[in-house]
């Protein structure tokens, strides 16, 4: 493994090979729906229907260690997509573009570089694949959505106000976007408090013209405090606002504090919530300071959906927990299963679900 810049540069593609069954399915399953304000929420047991299962990974392709060109080596990866070719595609952060490997882990080209031009980048911070075959990045600092072809050509862009901080597109390319903004006037003194924030979704086409108001998730904060020489200081804490659109353009979204998702339709409107029993895990570093909690969050900051449409929730994981663990829920919100991953990689472990695992 070759190192650049302190980073391991190693990045592996791991398939589920078996799983082994820790449960099997339940005969009977009591979920308990009720009707609330005219909308239903699901509370699923603590044990899900069809069983726990471990998974055994198998490594498929590694990319990223090839000495030359010098351009594959992987500087600061921070995300990871996967097309239907099987081509792997890199948001490097460090080397501000993206880099892209075929199926077997050999390198093809970057797509971007940094400048402020046309095609190119500040601080890219999302991205996503349309199903169109294109690649749309979104550059937090220079307030940017851009489209590019797999080849790495130009196509389009377009400007937005405000922070935007997360994308994803649904199955007819329409794009959600994820806006990030104080839920009130800021109002700081010297000593750190909590300021209240919301995460507002939108829907929009590649053309950024139209702007539909999906919904607003609140819960999240960041502790902040007024600087005595001028300026400001804070930041995010562990909590925060976890949302996911499947194929069909439904969107599916909560506050990752407590162990509960909705599920929204179309128009914005809540269809349903649901959540299952969970015992959440103590924070011993708790002493009552701003930003802290007693226990730590449910789950955490992504949700995957298969080719079932099915939502794949990471429960939450610290550094002594040695396992990814999976809670897979029904686009329904049933509890179907859990699949516990034991893997420990070098930056993160990135998942392609697909159907039976």
């Amino acid at each position: 493994m070759r190192l650049r810049n302190q980073f391991p540069v190693l990045c592996l593609i791991m398939t589920v090979a078996s799983l082994a069954a820790l449960s099997g399915r339940q005969k009977s399953y009591p979920v308990v729906t009720v009707i609330k304000d005219g909308v239903k929420t699901i509370t699923n047991p603590e044990y899900p229907r069809d069983g726990r299962f471990i998974a055994k990974l198998t490594a498929e392709m590694s990319c990223g260690e090839e000495a030359k060109p010098e351009m594959a080596m992987l500087n600061k990866p921070l995300d990871l997509k996967v097309d239907d070719q099987g081509r792997v595609y890199v948001m490097d952060w460090g080397d501000v573009h993206i880099k892209v490997y075929d199926s077997q882990g050999r390198f093809l080209r970057t797509i971007g570089r940094k400048g402020q031009g046309p095609g190119e980048f500040d601080t890219p911070s999302f991205f996503d694949l349309t199903k169109s075959g294109k690649v749309c990045v979104l550059d937090g600092r220079q307030r940017r959505v851009t489209f590019l072809t797999s080849q790495g050509e130009y196509v389009s862009s377009f400007r937005f106000d405000g922070f935007f901080h997360s994308l994803s597109f649904d199955g007819q390319d329409r794009l959600f976007l994820a806006k990030y903004a104080a839920a009130e006037e800021l109002k700081l003194s010297t000593e750190f408090r909590e300021v209240p924030y919301v995460t507002s979704i939108f829907r929009t086409d590649a053309s950024g013209k139209e702007m539909v108001h999906m919904t607003d998730f609140l819960g999240e904060f960041q502790v902040m405090k007024a600087m005595s020489g001028g300026g400001i200081m804070g930041g995010r804490g562990l909590y925060s606002i976890v949302w996911g659109v499947n194929l069909q353009g439904k969107l599916y979204g909560g506050f990752n504090e407590f162990y509960r998702l909705g599920a929204y339709g179309p128009d914005g409107k809540t269809e349903f919530t649901f959540s299952r029993e969970f015992k959440p895990l103590k924070n011993s570093r708790y002493r009552g300071l701003p930003g802290q909690k007693k226990t730590k969050p449910a789950f955490a900051r992504t949700i995957v959906f298969d080719e079932e449409e099915n939502l794949w929730l990471e429960l939450y994981k610290d550094d002594s927990i040695k396992y990814f663990t999976y809670d897979i829920f029904s686009p329904e919100g049933i509890y179907l299963e859990q699949v516990r991953i034991a893997y420990s990689g070098p930056i993160w472990p990135a998942i392609l679900v697909q159907t039976g695992h």
